[in-house]
């Protein structure tokens, strides 16, 4: 008598449908995920256009708002502090490439940009300024978008390389 390991069809079996679904979800979710750093980059191009003329579409703050905001910070300083955040946004963004650490892909570069923007406006030399926001935000968003998209991609592909397996019968899955 002959022992025969029964036979499955490893195609049917329901666990294989939900595995199969949440490949897919998560691959969806990673081509989000890389579209949200252009999406910021475009917000960071928006903000960079109305401050190019000054942010000349919005209104003149009245004395008294400047006043309960006090004095502005001088251009100096405001340098000084677009310096060190865009230098630590590029460390650490290297520092994540070389670790392959998950991307970051929030909006936060652009809302410190919009800052830098606005701090340099109150203080009357965004004229002076605006290259060195401008510069600054490309570079880091522009570092980040890239790190965003080539590891994204990289996890779709393995992602899509398990899809493949599953189709193939399950011979490669671990």
């Amino acid at each position: 008598m002959s022992q025969v390991e029964p036979q499955f069809d490893v195609q049917q079996l329901p666990g294989r449908e939900v595995l199969r679904q949440k490949i897919e979800a998560r691959i969806r979710h990673l081509e989000r995920a890389s579209g949200n750093g252009l999406w910021s980059m475009v917000l960071f191009l928006l903000v960079s256009y109305f401050a190019f003329d000054g942010f000349a579409i919005l209104p003149d703050l009245s004395d008294d708002a400047r006043r309960m905001l006090g004095a502005p910070p001088p251009g100096e300083m405001i340098s000084l502090a677009l310096v060190v955040y865009a230098f630590s946004s590029i460390v650490r963004t290297l520092a994540r490439m070389s670790r392959n650490i998950k991307p970051y892909t929030g909006l936060m570069h652009a809302a410190f940009f919009t800052a830098f923007y606005t701090f340099y406006q109150l203080s009357g030399v965004l004229q002076d300024n605006f290259w060195a926001v401008f510069f600054a935000g490309i570079s880091v968003m522009g570092l980040d978008n890239y790190y965003l998209w080539s590891h994204s991609n990289e996890a779709v592909r393995k992602e899509r390389a398990l899809l493949e397996s599953m189709r193939r019968g399950g011979e490669n899955i671990q």
